[in-house]
């Protein structure tokens, strides 16, 4: 990591940058890209952090133009209160929709939850979170994308060479998306790259959950998803982070921690360096790294104040599969990989959420869920959708023996 101590020059760089959007070569020969952090805290000064956060890219002039309609791509995993850090903060979608208008843009906001997504459940989604009151406060348009998708190209994907997305996303001028800092069960961090997962429509999401069984194959599908639509410029909001079982069911953490970048790849190392993560156990980052689009020796500039690890932050749990060849994951899947499972029936309501979310139909009702580990592809996003983390990862009591937590 290279410091930048004037912001101020390098704001001269954001026209080559902008331009850029993402740097998609070699990283030989090429300078790290720019990564903006600042201390913050949601309240009165919430506005001042932002235009600090963004200022070394030129400032909101500089990432919107007046006239242009900006899709803001949030974090709406399910409906949860903000104090939850589930969704994206309501007051930090504020502060960036006031920005962009200021600067003569037309925002919008979308995103597609987990699970079936009728829209009455994406109405209660918006309302929960808050940010529906803020669009409002705002005169900002909520475009619902679920039932409105256009097939994305990505004919230099790795995995997959097109996607279901969320039309509003592609006919927009520019996407800059404003997410929140969240463990996840499956990579281990949801940042930029993984954010961008969310332009996928509905059950979409759970079928590729199904076709990219491998961590290493999931990760490379979420790049080349971010990659084919390239957002502008990408917030990640870690003043109140989500630790633990993220990233539906983790807890809560003040971090204090603003991040942003035109270059998502590297703004996810900063946000694994700030959460005591070594880059590399994080998939996404660990597949950009593969692909030469970061370099982990040297993967940013520095804008601001220091990132500095928490080390107290705590991770997702891990099971055995990451000691294991890849080889051995399917034989050894039931012995050694976390599953999930309907561990306080109590909370349970029955909603079905995580059955409805399951690509591979390894749920049913009875009528709480039931799982069939033999069809289950461990992607975990039965967890991600529970609204009241009912359902957990239970670790096999085998891979316990050896250690393993999750």
């Amino acid at each position: 990591m290279t410091e930048t101590s004037d912001p101020g020059n390098a704001s001269k760089l954001e026209d080559s940058e902008r331009a850029a959007e993402f740097p998609l070569a070699d990283t030989a020969g090429r300078e790290p890209s720019l990564v903006s952090h600042v201390r913050a805290s949601h309240g009165p000064g919430l506005t001042e952090s932002i235009a600090r956060l963004v200022e070394p890219f030129g400032g909101w002039t500089a990432l919107a133009s007046p006239g242009e309609r900006i899709a803001v791509k949030i974090n709406l995993l399910r409906g949860a209160p903000p104090e939850k850090a589930v969704s994206t903060h309501p007051e930090t979608l504020r502060c960036v929709l006031r920005a962009l208008k200021a600067a003569g843009a037309e925002p919008f906001v979308a995103d597609s939850p987990g699970g079936r997504n009728g829209p009455a459940k994406v109405a209660r989604a918006y309302k929960i979170s808050g940010i529906a009151q803020v669009c409002t406060d705002e005169g900002v348009q909520i475009v619902d994308v679920e039932d409105d998708r256009i097939t994305l190209d990505a004919p230099d994907a790795r995995l997959y060479r097109s996607f279901p997305v969320g039309r509003a996303f592609v006919d927009a001028d520019a996407m800059i998306q404003v997410g929140v800092l969240k463990t996840h069960q499956l990579m281990r961090l949801t940042g930029g790259v993984k954010l961008t997962f969310g332009c996928i429509t509905g059950l979409s999401k759970a079928q590729l959950h199904v076709r990219a069984q491998k961590r290493e194959d999931f990760a490379d599908m979420l790049l080349d998803i971010h990659l084919a639509l390239r957002p502008r410029f990408t917030i990640i909001d870690g003043i109140i982070a989500m630790e633990g079982q993220g990233p539906g069911s983790g807890t809560p953490r003040e971090l204090g921690s603003l991040f942003a970048a035109h270059d998502a790849v590297a703004l996810d190392v900063a946000l694994a360096e700030r959460t005591a993560h070594a880059p590399r156990s994080v998939y996404t980052i660990a597949a950009s790294a593969r692909r030469d689009l970061v370099d982990l020796g040297d993967p940013y500039r520095l804008a601001g104040d220091p990132v500095e690890a928490d080390t107290g932050f705590k991770p997702v749990a891990r099971d055995m599969q990451a000691l294991l060849p890849p080889s051995l994951h399917r034989a050894a899947r039931n012995l050694i990989t976390a599953r999930p499972r309907l561990v306080d029936v109590a909370a349970c309501t029955k909603c079905g959420d995580c059955a409805g979310i399951c690509g591979a139909s390894a749920i049913s009702l009875h009528p709480t869920p039931v799982f069939d580990d033999h069809l289950c592809v461990r992607c975990y996003a039965c967890t991600e959708v529970c609204p009241t983390a009912a359902i957990d990862n239970v670790v096999p009591r085998a891979a316990r023996l050896f250690g393993a937590r999750g």
